[in-house]
């Protein structure tokens, strides 16, 4: 069933102000799944809802935010989440990196004790949007063995990376560094159908298309193997080691609801204006978008995309024409809302 963005923003606005969230909190988190959902990244959209409600009411994740800042130079940062929600949290650092970006050129601001905090790229956007450069990273709990390992030892880690441009839309890329996000084969198995192969192994280590198989005990696997692996080590550094919060075994999963998780992030900004005029970069990041643009094609593909272009595409035609909500999660998210007094979605 496809709704209007409106529709689905009073909805979820409604069931986390029921829980406790205070509104201008909520329009925060509700805002990063109605996002994910427009763009088709459905493994962080509604579908997350329930469990974020599970556990704000399980008290793993505040009610109302307390963000401390923990240690701060001209350039950079140190804050502490102390268990909020991670959109909050990583809205605070974002906002942070961007101001101390215009002042001192570049900036980065470090984040422990965080939560989940939904697609990358929803922050990586706000510094894109201030003729900035952005890098956004996470750490999460451990779904992926290193090569040749039988165990989990890192998350899949998101990435994002925004820059301006005078094209149609900035240049984005916005990855978890495993073939495909849990939340994909999350989505997969609510909505009962299989997953290609490649996305993840049994608990055996054998390649399978069941979802529910690789959930159960089983791996997510790293997108182009070892390197995929390091890359996602190495942002693992970046966040959890850096920031001194917890990383790698120490993070219980999102959906182990018996224990707190303390996830961390890495916001970089970099201001364009003092390497070069900020029109010339815009121009000359569309003469390479163009490049990509014109380049000669496979036979059969009719058309090569940027990074990020499809989900821009996607986003745009949902925003207008409604968003789609699968019948499982549209179930899910109507038993939240009876269960909180709320009018369910359906209505």
């Amino acid at each position: 069933m496809d709704f209007q963005a409106s529709h689905l923003r009073d909805f979820s606005n409604s069931i986390l102000q029921k829980a406790g969230v205070p509104d201008h909190e909520a329009d925060v988190i509700t805002a990063t799944m109605i996002e994910a959902d427009a763009r088709g990244i459905h493994s962080h959209g509604l579908m997350r809802l329930p469990i974020y409600i599970e556990r704000i009411q399980k008290g793993y994740i505040l009610k109302e935010a307390h963000i401390t800042v923990e240690k701060e130079h001209k350039g950079t940062a140190l804050i502490d989440g102390h268990y909020s929600a991670g959109q909050v949290v990583a809205t605070k650092a974002m906002d942070m990196a961007i101001e101390k970006a215009r002042e001192f050129g570049i900036a980065a601001v470090s984040v422990k004790n965080s939560n989940h905090f939904g697609i990358a790229a929803h922050y990586a956007l706000k510094a894109a949007e201030k003729n900035m450069i952005a890098i956004v990273m996470s750490n999460t709990a451990p779904l992926m063995p290193p090569t040749g390992g039988a165990e989990k030892v890192l998350g899949n880690n998101p990435l994002a990376i925004a820059a301006p441009s005078d094209g149609k839309n900035p240049i984005l890329l916005d990855m978890a560094l495993s073939n495909v996000a849990l939340g994909k084969i999350i989505f997969a198995k609510n909505k009962g159908v299989s997953i290609p192969e490649g996305w993840g192994t049994d608990k055996n280590g054998s390649p399978t298309t069941d979802p529910s198989a690789v959930l159960d005990g089983g791996f997510v696997l790293p997108v182009g193997g070892p390197k995929g692996f390091g890359l996602a080590m190495m942002v693992e550094l970046l966040t959890g080691v850096l920031s001194g919060g917890d990383f790698s075994k120490m993070i219980p999963s999102m959906y182990d609801t018996t224990q707190k998780q303390s996830i961390s992030h890495l916001m970089i900004v970099i201001d364009i204006s003092t390497f070069m005029e900020v029109g010339t970069f815009g121009r000359l990041s569309s003469t390479l978008g163009e490049y990509v643009k014109q380049a000669a094609r496979a036979p059969g593909v009719e058309e090569l995309y940027l990074p990020g272009e499809i989900e821009f595409g996607v986003e745009a035609s949902r925003m207008e024409n409604g968003i789609p909500v699968s019948d499982g999660v549209l179930d899910e998210l109507n038993r939240l809302a009876a269960s909180l007094g709320v009018q369910p979605l359906s209505e």
